[in-house]
């Protein structure tokens, strides 16, 4: 669980060089993401904060590596049991 109020956020900060990479991977594995309320017309659920597509729509931007994102996943998943 996380106590940042805002993904989107959180990884701009990492992005930026604020935040080193195994804190933000731990970070963001263990965030409570909510669902994603989808609206037609939007790419992704930009009025949200904290959905898994924040994650995958930093990976596209390259604001975290492939590598990131598949690792974030992997811990995600291991923490849901």
């Amino acid at each position: 669980m996380s106590d940042q109020r805002s993904l989107r956020e959180y990884l701009r900060r990492y992005a930026a060089g604020e935040i080193p990479r195994e804190e933000m991977i731990e970070t963001v594995a263990g965030w409570d993401f909510e669902e994603s309320d989808w609206e037609e017309g939007h790419i992704e659920p930009s009025h949200q904060d904290n959905t898994y597509d924040v994650v995958a729509g930093a990976a596209l931007l390259g604001d975290i590596t492939r590598e990131d994102l598949e690792e974030i996943h992997r811990r995600h998943t291991a923490r849901r049991g």
